[in-house]
């Protein structure tokens, strides 16, 4: 028999799993699943008290005195549409395994109740075939973490796929770095660090490290200038350089894709009825490569040599088609 001080517990735990504003509970429902649930035989007196000081401890629960009907948990650490939101991202982040991605779903699933829950029934889920098959990563964040935090040099084996589709190590021998941050771009997360006792910025995909450990050896302190917002903002498609002015002419028809992709602080001009010229602040060598996806749809103008790296990139292309320049 549990003691009479975990009346409230049990009771917080009936409200939070079996009621909403959709399913409000009469008293003698909560007492009938207290007594099948926890084998608690309690009176309306006693569920009355234990109301009471779960809402003194700032619990949210409508009362009969409030809704006429009975109780249920009124606040949430998530309200159905901000469940929604986390569930479709960790089934879309490819960062994180399959298994662990239906771990944390059953998690942020828990602080529905069981009515909410089954609502996700109508949830179409497109299992994705490009999950890591790294089950560390939640560990390498961790231990990361620690490393910069200690300011410790770290040790890893970085993966990279083969010809059979398994992760395979790279090289033999372990990269030794110094940890600087962890970024999210591009739909993964990355350690940008220095390697060995150098100050040049490289960064790793923290889903393809594995056998990280930390090391006894103090890391190389990141440069002065360095600001990993700025870097993983700069560096489409996680290539580093040097930010330059850039100018593309694009079709009107992708100017939700140009603003999701730079944002707002981007000018943008029109350019006759249907173009508009984009101008903004990035990393030319990573914008080739976005260009030559909206290739349909882009120009670049400027600079010159971004224009010309898009354009041998164009007749380099493996289809046998000749331009003529």
């Amino acid at each position: 028999m549990l003691p009479e001080r975990a009346n409230p517990i049990c009771l917080l735990m009936i409200l939070k799993e079996y009621s909403d504003e959709n399913h409000i509970m009469p008293m003698q429902e909560i007492i009938l699943k207290l007594k099948q649930v926890y084998d608690l035989e309690l009176d309306r007196r006693t569920v009355y008290s234990a109301v009471s000081l779960l809402i003194t401890l700032g619990y949210d629960i409508s009362t009969y005195s409030d809704n006429k009907k009975g109780y249920y948990l009124r606040e949430r650490e998530f309200t159905l549409p901000e469940a929604r939101l986390i569930m479709d991202s960790l089934y879309s982040f490819t960062g994180i395994s399959s298994k662990y991605t239906v771990d944390l779903v059953k998690k942020v699933q828990s602080v529905l109740s069981v009515h909410e829950r089954k609502r996700y029934k109508n949830l179409v889920v497109i299992k994705s075939n490009t999950k890591t098959e790294n089950r560390e990563v939640f560990y390498n964040i961790e231990l990361l973490d620690e490393a910069i935090d200690k300011k410790l040099k770290v040790a890893f084996t970085y993966m990279e796929y083969g010809f059979d589709k398994q992760l395979k190590p790279r090289r033999n021998e372990k990269y030794i770095v110094n940890p600087f941050s962890l970024v999210h771009a591009n739909e993964h997360y990355y350690l940008i660090c220095s390697y060995g006792d150098y100050n040049n910025i490289s960064y790793y995909r923290i889903d393809r490290i594995k056998g990280i450990k930390l090391t006894d050896n103090k890391a190389v302190a990141a440069p002065k200038s360095f600001n990993p917002t700025e870097y993983a903002m700069k560096s489409i498609y996680m290539f580093s350089g040097e930010e330059e002015s850039i100018s593309i002419k694009c079709d009107n028809t992708i100017l939700n894709d140009v603003i999701d992709k730079y944002g707002h602080d981007i000018k943008i001009v029109r350019d006759g009825p249907d173009n508009f010229i984009a101008t903004f602040k990035a990393v030319p060598t990573g914008m080739v490569f976005w260009a030559l996806q909206y290739l349909q749809y882009c120009e670049v103008l400027q600079p010159e040599l971004l224009r010309a790296e898009v354009a041998a990139n164009i007749g380099r292309n493996r289809y046998g088609i000749k331009f003529r320049t």
